[in-house]
């Protein structure tokens, strides 16, 4: 595996490191290393791992929202609140998306529990896909790899939690529907079961609630993502047949497309 070659901690805390001095932008994590823990999140880490530039992080911290909040203004930063209460800060040549750990959605709504003992873990097992779910301590440089590790090996697409309360209060169904094409399309994975019927059945969802108009809505939400638009809409419409044709059993999703 990757990490037999490089030391990660090493070599992560010097990129992160290096990157933040370069954009101006380390004493604001000092900062807040002095009220909390700070968390890098999926695309940021991931692409590191794979010698990849990146300049959009997503980050979850241990620190008190209002006491976040003054921080960022402090420092003057540009931001904005999402309606989901996530903070994206947009500084030089570098976005990042910042949530304070009660106000993800899976440990807001009690969806995954917190183990006050091992937040690295408990934050590794609320990201969605096992794709996305690579974090490492800014504090420490602790990892975990595990469920990233289990899509490279599996070339399988899971979401991690079999729950049908968590998939359903999921607050970006378009969104994933289509990093799963995206992927598909970019790593030529399969779906594991339990992502095949959540997406079989949100797809049927979205036949019910926009009618003919649903695959309209999901281009529309994919115009939103600039890093998706290799998945064009021809290509869209043939994953979406697949799906349906799939051989999995239990297979009732009707796509009229």
């Amino acid at each position: 595996m990757y990490q037999e070659y490089f030391d990660i901690k090493k070599e992560f805390y010097n990129h992160f490191h290096n990157q933040m001095t370069n954009e101006n932008i380390m004493p604001f994590f000092y900062e807040i290393f002095v009220h909390g823990t700070a968390y890098v999140v999926g695309g940021y880490f991931r692409d590191f791992i794979n010698k990849k530039k990146s300049r959009d992080i997503d980050i979850i911290v241990d620190v008190k929202n209002d006491l976040l909040i003054e921080t960022i203004e402090n420092y003057k930063f540009n931001y904005k609140i999402n309606r989901h209460g996530g903070i994206k800060l947009t500084h030089n040549n570098i976005e990042i998306d910042i949530w304070n750990i009660d106000n993800n959605w899976a440990f807001k709504n009690n969806l995954v529990k917190l183990n006050e003992e091992d937040k690295l873990n408990s934050i590794a097992k609320g990201c969605f896909y096992n794709y996305d779910a690579l974090v490492i301590n800014l504090h420490n440089f602790s990892y975990s790899l595990r469920f990233y590790n289990e899509f490279i090996e599996s070339k399988k697409l899971n979401i991690l939690q079999e729950r049908s309360i968590y998939k359903n209060l999921n607050p970006t169904t378009e969104a994933n529907i289509l990093r799963a094409f995206f992927l598909k399309d970019n790593f030529n994975i399969s779906f594991s079961e339990n992502t095949f019927y959540y997406l079989s059945n949100k797809i049927g969802a979205l036949q019910d609630k926009f009618g003919e108009n649903y695959f309209n809505r999901l281009i529309e939400v994919k115009d939103n993502y600039p890093k998706y638009q290799s998945l064009t809409p021809e290509k869209l419409k043939m994953y979406l047949i697949e799906l349906k044709t799939n051989d999995l059993p239990n297979n009732q999703t009707l796509l009229n497309l």
